[in-house]
């Protein structure tokens, strides 16, 4: 079938939040990540290029949709032209009120704002069995085609909370709350205990003043070169190290 104008301006407008928000719409673009996304979500619409409805049309059990290579373009979000995009329905926003934190590790993230980070982030999380993060003000859409991307199938697999950090902090002044600091001591020699709370800075600011005042544990990553070298490290890359010595100390215990 071919795809209508009408669904095609449409699904245009997909690449901003605020459309996604309203139309409760977002897409997944490229062979590798519908692949790895539609088994998670409720499918709208599969669309192809046309030469290629053919190599498609066994894959999924839904109607295809074909366009033009011109039309494609004004779908995707990519300098590469994807084959094939999936345009899924936003699932309903998970409350916070009913998450139980008080067993595992619960990955916090303040103001991530790079789609790219946080996509890559949440494939962490799953890599390393942490599948609870929660998305404090600030962060960037988890269902930005981007973030989409990166995650390589991990936004199905975890669950993901949108709501302030502060209150859940707050409600649950029994959990520790760790993050990554300058100032912090050794991760590797610091007992790192469960349930807690690990709490990730924005890009360039790293974290906001009234969370690092909630940083009980505070953590360093510490540096291992003798010469000249980076001044910090990316967010995602260091949340992988502080989730991965939490996991290597507690490997029969569920992270969440």
């Amino acid at each position: 079938m071919i795809l209508s104008k009408t669904k095609l301006s449409l699904y245009s407008r997909l690449s901003s939040r605020k459309q996604r928000e309203k139309l409760g719409l977002f897409i997944a673009e490229g062979e590798k990540c519908v692949s790895d996304t539609h088994k998670f979500f409720t499918v709208e619409a599969i669309i192809v290029l046309e030469k290629d409805a053919l190599r498609f049309e066994n894959l999924y059990q839904h109607p295809i949709f074909t366009v033009t290579e011109s039309e494609m373009r004004a779908l995707s979000q990519f300098q590469s032209l994807p084959s094939i995009i999936a345009v899924y329905k936003l699932p309903a926003p998970l409350q916070c009120e009913n998450e139980d934190f008080s067993k595992g590790l619960t990955l916090m993230l303040d103001a991530v704002q790079d789609p790219g980070n946080l996509g890559t982030i949440l494939r962490i999380a799953s890599w390393f069995g942490v599948s609870r993060v929660v998305l404090g003000t600030g962060c960037a859409d988890p269902f930005n085609p981007k973030a989409i991307q990166s995650s390589m199938g991990a936004i199905g697999m975890i669950r993901i909370y949108q709501c302030d950090l502060l209150p859940i902090i707050n409600s649950n002044p029994d959990i520790p709350v760790c993050g990554t600091l300058l100032d912090g001591t050794d991760i590797y020699t610091t007992p790192l205990s469960l349930p807690a709370f690990v709490v990730m800075g924005n890009e360039g600011n790293g974290l906001s003043n009234e969370l690092r005042q909630t940083v009980n544990q505070p953590l360093l990553i510490p540096c291992f070169a003798s010469g000249p070298h980076a001044e910090s490290l990316n967010v995602a890359a260091a949340t992988a190290i502080t989730v991965s010595e939490f996991m290597r100390r507690h490997p029969q215990e569920p992270i969440s």
